[in-house]
């Protein structure tokens, strides 16, 4: 889970730090008995919340905090090519720092990136306190990466050789290197590079085709040895779909699947026709090869008659249903694995009753058991009266010139308990990060 992320210089954000700890003093009565996930505790005295709604004016930089997530996350797993965005109105930044802290299998990891347009400035990643690794512009400290077998003087060529270009600037990150190149080095690294690559996914829109949702809860399922994951994975989505009033009785999925192989020649992948392309749904790899996935999905609903009449999911039902249905596939995957979810605006095309079993989920003990978190922007504020989140479970956006985008949580404010009515304050200006807006 995790526990804060820290930005520094990304876009609209000059510093920002998103906290998901539980705020309140005291934990509400009977929340050990309780069907509701008020928080969840990684590690001993570590109380962190499961959801994070993030609200605020249009151009007030909330899909901003969710794209540093993102960005954070794709150096952390590969290199920092392209990715640097840094804050064009504050000209005295000249890098980007990301600090993230997460808890793994109750130990508490911060792990600390700091980039420009060229090069890795500073990479640290620390275990409850403990410094696994430390590079600061090209002088590297080990500390517990270190063994016989693989000593300093090792990792550092390792490292010049991997992670950095000819002219001796770190491009690629140290964690993404031992993490995906040698696994058995250090099990501590490998986790947290497991994790990020794993269990974070972000979202710039809630637009999730269903079958990429397929897709990651069929992953999970595979490592949990699922005899059929594909076919497992499919029915836990279209049965809770159906649960939701969509008026679908059934669902199937047909899948054709391409290999896309490599040119051993060439180096380069071979062509496949046009035809098999234009319905194409997604991909995975397979070794040096790329699987290409076709899939036909069938919805059924039932005629006047009480008959099954077949649509074509893709061309033929709702956005809306669509929306839903990539989403739940997406959040099953994190519920069963305890992973992170950050979408933007996902609100989008959702009746607002939709929204509120969506982020339900996350809040249901029945379904979240492994401290899976969910992290959003939204603009619809009837989530804010169903009685679901509560003050550390929701943050406000604002933005001045001066200070750029800054976040508050409810729990930041004095006087507000979780009995009050959230949408009201918010609507009247409590908490700020409303828009003013005047034809």
């Amino acid at each position: 889970m995790f526990s804060f992320f820290r930005i520094h210089n990304f876009r609209s954000i000059l510093d920002l730090k998103v906290n998901f700890s539980f705020a309140e003093k005291k934990a509400p009565p009977g929340f050990k008995e309780s069907d509701i996930v008020f928080f969840s505790e990684p590690k001993k005295g570590e109380r962190l919340v499961p959801a994070l709604a993030l609200y605020g004016s249009n151009a007030s930089g909330k899909s901003n905090v969710l794209m540093a997530m993102g960005v954070f996350r794709d150096c952390a797993i590969s290199d920092i090519g392209g990715k640097y965005q840094p804050d064009k109105l504050h000209h005295g930044n000249l890098s980007t720092i990301f600090e993230a802290g997460f808890v793994i299998g109750g130990k508490e990891f911060v792990y600390l990136l700091e980039y420009d347009r060229d090069e890795v400035l500073k990479e640290t990643l620390k275990a409850d306190g403990t410094l696994l690794f430390s590079i600061d512009r090209g002088r590297c400290v080990f500390g517990a990466v270190a063994t016989a077998s693989y000593p300093a003087d090792r990792l550092d060529e390792i490292f010049r050789v991997e992670c950095s270009t000819p002219q001796k600037k770190q491009t690629r990150t140290f964690l993404s290197v031992i993490g995906s190149r040698y696994p058995g080095l250090n099990s501590l690294v490998t986790s947290v590079y497991g994790y990020l690559h794993e269990d974070v996914a972000v979202f710039s829109e809630n637009g999730i085709h269903l079958s990429r949702g397929v897709d990651r809860l069929a992953a999970v399922l595979e490592k949990m040895n699922d005899p059929d994951p594909l076919k497992t994975a499919f029915t836990k989505i279209t049965e809770l779909l159906e649960s939701l009033d969509i008026h679908i009785v059934r669902m199937e999925l047909d899948r054709r699947r391409k290999r896309l192989e490599r040119d051993p020649h060439e180096r380069t992948y071979l062509d496949v026709e046009p035809d098999f392309l234009k319905r194409l749904t997604s991909f995975e790899k397979e070794g040096e090869n790329i699987i290409l996935n076709r899939d036909r999905i069938r919805s059924f609903h039932e005629d006047i008659e009480g008959k099954e009449v077949e649509f074509d999911f893709r061309t033929e039902e709702s956005s809306g249903t669509q929306i839903v249905a990539g989403l739940l596939g997406v959040f099953l995957a994190a519920l069963e694995s305890g992973g992170v979810v950050a979408i933007d605006e996902l609100d989008r095309s959702l009746h607002p009753l939709l929204l509120i079993e969506l982020v339900r989920l996350f809040k249901d003990r029945r379904y979240n058991g492994k401290g899976a978190q969910l992290i959003f922007t939204v603009h619809n504020t009837d989530i804010l009266d169903a009685n679901l989140l509560r003050v550390s479970e929701v943050g406000i956006i604002s933005k001045t010139l001066e200070k750029g985008s800054a976040m508050s949580r409810i729990s930041d404010f004095r006087g507000v308990s979780n009995i009050e009515n959230f949408r009201k304050q918010y609507l009247t200006g409590s908490f700020s990060g409303i828009p003013f807006p005047y034809i």
